[in-house]
């Protein structure tokens, strides 16, 4: 090979290798800027998660705040309850009638639970008919 020759081609190489240059460079500037912005995006998206965390974070201490103060509510006003018998023995004693106790639950006698739980246990006809009329009282009283 000729100078000329070496000198062409090493001008050749040189350009070739100057255009390869080129294009990576372009690449990586583009996956530079690309990731950049991704990055960004990313931080954006960061932040407003982090206020929406903040914001149901302040949404939960109220709804806690709320809680308990339902909850003293519902304390104060079991303290303050008073049974619908003793309303009605109030009520009863108000217009000049002595009221009279009933059995309050667990003290229902067995027998009344027994013939309870005979009728209820007997189909719907004339059979259960004929056990209420004849066990009535029982029955009522049991299911009070």
């Amino acid at each position: 090979m000729t100078i000329e020759e070496q000198l062409s081609a090493a001008v050749a190489t040189a350009n070739a290798l100057t255009g390869e240059r080129d294009d990576l460079r372009a690449t990586i500037e583009k996956l530079t800027v690309g990731a950049s912005a991704e990055l960004e995006s990313l931080k954006v998206e960061a932040a407003a998660k982090d206020a929406k965390v903040a914001e149901l974070t302040a949404a939960m201490e109220a709804m806690s705040a709320d809680l308990a103060g339902f909850k003293a509510k519902a304390t104060e006003l079991e303290q303050t309850q008073v049974s619908a018998s003793k309303q009605a023995a109030v009520i009863a004693a108000s217009v000049g009638i002595t009221p009279t106790a009933l059995p309050q639950e667990g003290e229902a006698t067995k027998e009344a639970v027994n013939h309870l739980a005979t009728f209820l246990s007997l189909p719907v006809g004339k059979e259960r008919s004929d056990y209420f009329a004849a066990h009535k009282a029982a029955i009522i009283k049991a299911a009070i």
